[in-house]
């Protein structure tokens, strides 16, 4: 994952990046995009990283937006 890093934080409009993982591997990732025009402009991109987790995973994901009502952090 670590060596991906540039390549999905320098997507366009990025500035949120978390992976979460469980210990039976089921997962999310929640990414925070400027906008979600910004985000559709990034799919090809988006796809061709998945791609590289392949071999990992039993489907690939289905990207799905939604709007940030609220983000806290301490």
């Amino acid at each position: 994952m670590e060596e991906l890093k540039d390549r999905i934080l320098g997507l366009s409009g990025m500035n949120h990046f978390i992976n979460v993982m469980d210990d039976q591997g089921a997962g999310y990732v929640i990414a925070l995009v400027e906008s979600e025009e910004i985000s559709n402009t990034n799919a090809e991109n988006v796809k061709a990283i998945w791609g590289e987790f392949a071999e990992f995973l039993e489907e690939m994901p289905t990207p799905k937006g939604f709007d940030v009502l609220v983000s806290w952090t301490k």
